[in-house]
Formats: structure tokens, sequence, C-alpha cells
């Protein structure tokens, strides 16, 4: 009896799967993603282990990976079975597989099932042939979002500071290079665990504390004390912890900066408080240090900090109080305070410090330079203020939030014209259709076919056909509403979703000014580009209530715009 693990978020192809290696005698087991299928083996190890590409959580390529890189489960036959074997046929192979199957009918599911036990049994391995694709073609937009999540992945793995993605749980489903360096575990090892687990330290227990508050629905940042690291193993670090929602769930990033030199060199300098002159004019130290006596009056400070607040020799010289050390630089562009406000802001700072302790806080000042500051209590009832210029890791977190956006653009835009693409606009008219309902209106979705297209490309060539791709786009968002839908689907193919559409003849009007747009010369380096479109129009609820439906009949509607006269649009046929 084979043992047998299928790992498929579609239900339906699960159950024709189990049922057909049921019928060959196997034993079975089923995972909806990558990350159950790992979980599932630390309890059973298959003979064959048949896994779908694109899935939540864990993908397809990414459990092939851990398979192949953990020894115990070297003699693994693995079978890629998914409906992107085409798109991705370029990389496919690097999937380390034994056997590649492009998804069918149920008659071919249980073709292909019989034809896995075979090879199992024949010992073959690592055949770089993909079966099943007979009567198959790539799809373009496929390929366009397969080329979207290397992107992001790409993004992911090769930002410096250590990034781990968790569910709404807190277990950990991703890890990129640096947190695995971080936390000397590979990817398997952390996949099944959760964050906290790895953490210790006084204050683990906020970190509980704020996972309570998010599966709430709140939504607050969580930054760690850098005067009560966190620690894995010996190191000491810093969390910042970010909710992030998806549809109707969530996840959670988690960026971890490790600080363990720079804790350990404000421990000694703690240890070395008695020696302080020495310390406090060592020029390497990085943070700026602040010493005051019982009465908040200047007592020393280290080059860093005179520099970083540019403090006078004749200043000090005075042995200033803090509120005269803060006032120095109150007309030098430092403080990001207004004049009228500024007696207040003393007031608070010097509250804080006379307070006995405060902090983290951060200061911005008006040049970009990010401080964090915090003040303790010394023996002697003096206060020492310590600044760590936070300017760099602040940069970092601006970066990761503007990789978060342009994963997100690469997700759900066309990369040309950065207009919608097909999941986008799938997600626009679930929005469009649920709104109609409500309020009674009807939706017009056109299926837009440059005219004489090709002719550009082969004329001028592909670059001067992109250009002319971009002037398109640009032409139909000037065309529509703000509040309809313009999408690029692949090559010269845009759909359009019109909202609040009384009836056919507002549609037959919107179609019309497009055409009209469209005909209209385009001016390319000089050169006067004439093309067109040719358009068809399905009407929501008239011709469905599905995008699937609705984009069919505009197309068809499209080909038969094609072959009455070009530059023109017609509807689909009412049923």
């Amino acid at each position: 009896m084979h043992k047998v693990l299928i790992v498929e978020n579609n239900p339906i192809i699960t159950k024709l799967l189990s049922h057909f290696f049921a019928a060959e005698g196997c034993d079975i087991r089923v995972a909806e993603d990558g990350l159950q299928a790992i979980i599932t083996l630390d309890t059973f190890v298959p003979d064959i282990l048949c896994t779908d590409i694109i899935m939540p959580n864990i993908s397809g390529d990414q459990l092939c990976q851990i398979i192949r890189q953990a020894p115990q489960f070297k003699d693994i036959f693995i079978v890629v079975y998914s409906a992107i074997v085409l798109e991705d046929e370029k990389n496919l192979f690097a999937m380390e597989a034994d056997l590649y199957i492009a998804k069918g009918s149920a008659v071919s599911i249980k073709q292909h099932v019989r034809y896995v036990i075979d090879q199992f049994n024949s010992g073959k391995r690592r055949e770089d042939i993909v079966c099943g694709v007979e009567g198959l073609y790539p799809r373009e937009i496929t390929k366009e979002l397969l080329l979207s999540k290397k992107h992001a992945q790409a993004i992911f793995e090769n930002l410096a500071e250590a990034v781990i993605e968790m569910d709404h749980t807190g277990q950990i489903i991703q890890a990129n290079q640096a947190a695995q360096v971080l936390l000397s575990r590979d990817l398997l090892t952390l996949l099944s665990s959760r964050l906290i687990d790895h953490l210790a330290g006084p204050d683990v227990n906020l970190i509980q504390q704020w996972f309570a508050r998010v599966s709430n629905g709140q939504s607050p940042r969580f930054q760690s004390s850098s005067e009560n690291p966190l620690l894995i193993g010996k190191r000491q670090i810093l969390l910042n912890l970010v909710r992030v929602v998806e549809k109707k769930t969530f996840f959670i990033i988690a960026i971890l900066q490790d600080i363990t030199s720079l804790k350990e060199t404000e421990a000694q300098l703690t240890k070395t408080i008695n020696d302080l002159r020495a310390v406090i004019e060592l020029k390497t130290v990085v943070q700026g240090l602040l010493f005051l006596d019982s009465n908040l009056r200047y007592r020393n400070a280290n080059p860093t900090f005179r520099n970083m607040f540019g403090l006078s020799d004749e200043l000090i010289a005075q042995k200033p109080t803090f509120r005269e050390v803060i006032s120095f630089n109150r007309h030098n562009g430092i403080y990001d305070v207004p004049e009228e406000e500024f007696d207040a802001y003393l007031d608070c700072r010097e509250m804080e410090v006379r307070r006995g302790g405060c902090g983290p806080e951060e200061f911005r000042r008006k040049d970009g330079f990010v401080y964090q500051y915090q003040c303790v209590v010394l023996p002697d009832n003096g206060r020492m203020l310590t600044y760590f210029d936070i300017t760099r890791h602040k940069k970092t977190e601006a970066e990761l939030a503007k990789a978060l956006s342009m994963v997100s653009d690469l997700a759900n835009r066309d990369a040309l014209t950065g207009l919608p693409n097909m999941r986008l606009f799938q997600e626009r008219f679930l929005s469009t259709i649920s709104i109609s309902k409500r309020k009674g209106w009807k939706a017009a979705v056109m299926f837009l076919d440059l005219d004489n297209f090709k002719n550009v490309n082969d004329s001028l060539g592909h670059e001067a056909g992109d250009k002319v791709l971009k002037m398109v786009a640009q032409r139909l968002l000037q065309t529509v509403r703000e509040a309809d839908t313009v999408a690029r689907i692949g090559g010269d193919e845009f759909l359009v979703i019109q909202t609040e559409v009384n009836d056919k003849a507002a549609a037959a009007h919107m179609a019309g000014k497009i055409v009209q747009q469209l005909a209209a010369p385009f001016n390319l380096d000089g050169n006067e580009i004439i093309i067109g479109a040719s358009i068809g129009i399905a009407m929501y609820p008239t011709h469905g209530d599905n995008s699937e439906d609705l984009i069919r009949k505009a197309d068809n509607a499209m080909y038969k715009t094609k072959t009455l006269d070009k530059r023109g649009y017609t509807f689909a046929p009412d049923a």
C-alpha cells in the first residue's frame, strides 16, 4: 500500500484525487496548503506527494524546495499537479519534482492517478517532462500573475532586515533569509512554530497582550523597548509588529532588529560610570550621552551628543540646566515646534526627565534625523539621557512599507499601463454588482480589442507598441467616469465596467465615446498612428450576474463587431 499526501486547496480536485488514489489501494492524507503539508509531514511521511503550485500560506514550489532540502524526505516521490504548468514551464523544472502533470477533467484525473502509480512503481525519477498538456495553451494573464509573485518573493527574500510573516494565530508562515540567520533555524523548522516561542525577556507578555488586542479587531502597532529588549538566545532584539488586513482575515508582519552590540556598549558604559570622564570622551561611542545632576544641571556629555545638538564650548562652560540645553537650539531650526508652543514643549520635556525616567521616545528633527532617547536615574539621583540615531532604522521601515506597497501594485496592476489587471478587475466587479443589487442599478461590461494594433508592432516595433498602449490607457481613463473601471487583461485587450447604467442606450453612448476617442490619431515621436477599437457589450443583469458569463458574452459580441465592421460596438444578444 502506497502512502499518498495530496496538497490541494480546491476541494473538488482533492475529492477526485482522493477517490482515485483510494481506488488504487493507497493510504491517503490531504492538506489544503503547503503549511498544512509540512505539519502533516511530522507524523506522516508519504511515498508520493501530489501538490498544486498556487496555494495560500506556502506555495507548491516553496514546499518542493523545503522537502528537497530536508534529508529525511529525500525519497518522497513528488508530483506537481497544476493548471499553470504551461505558463511557468521555464521555471517549472527548478522545483526538482519527479513528475509534472497538467490538471484536466475527472476522466483525465483518473488516468493521471494511474500514470503516477505506474511511474512510481517503475522507479523513474526527475523526468523533466510535462504530461497531460494536449489541447492546452498558455494564458497570458496567468503568466503576468506568476511574474508578479516572483517579484514580490525576490523583494521579500533580499531585504536586509529580518522579516517574518505570521497568520492571525501568530504561527510563522514565511521568513526571509535574514530572519532564518537571526533565529538560527531553517525555514522548515520555523514553519512549525510561532514567533513568540523563539522570544524571551520580561516584555514577552506585552506581545501576548498585543496579539489578544489585534485578534479583537484592533490595529495598534507594536514596538518593543530598547531598554528591556527581547532575547533570541543571547541576541538582544527590537521587535516591530504590524497587523495587515486581507479580506476577512489578517496577517502579521514582524521586523526584528539585532541591537546586541548597542546594548552591550550601553551596559559597558553603565559599569564604568565611576570612570565617567574617560568613557564620556570616547569618540567611538555611537550613542549620544548627556549626564545631569540631581538639579537637572549639565554634568557632562560625550562628543556624539554635543555634535548631535551642536552645543558650543561657551554653553558647556556655563554648566547649563537641561532646560537651557534644549533652548540652545530654539531658533536653529532643529525642533519642529512652533515658536508659540515652544515654552509648553520645554515644560513637557523637563517634566519627563524630572519624574525620573522616560522612553524610549522618538525625537524627529526638521532636517530628517530621527533620534530615540530615554532617561534613567543614576545612584546619586542624577540623570543619564541616552540618544540613539535611528534614522537608518526608520528609513528601513519606510522602505519596507514602500516594498509592501509595490508588492500590492504588482499583484493588482498591469505592469505596463498601471491599469487594474484581471485580479483587481474581479474585485471591482464584485463591488459593482453588490452596489447594483442594493440600488437596483444596471451595469455594463465592455470587452475592447484594438483594431490594426498588430500593424503598429510590425512596422514600428514593440517598444512603440507599448507606448501606444500607454496612450490608449490614458484616453480610456479620460473617457470613462471616475466610478467606472478600466482594466488591461493582456496584449491589446481591455475590459471596462460601467456602473450606474440606466439602460442600453447609456452603455451605447459610453461605447460610442470610447470608439470615437480611440479612432483619433495618436502622435508618437512625429508619427501619426491610426488604430481603432471593436467593442462587445454585456449588460448586468440581462446577460448574467457573474464576471465569467458577462466577459464571455462581451467577448463574443466583440468578435461580432470585428466581423461586421471594425471601430464599433455590438451588444450581446438577449437570451
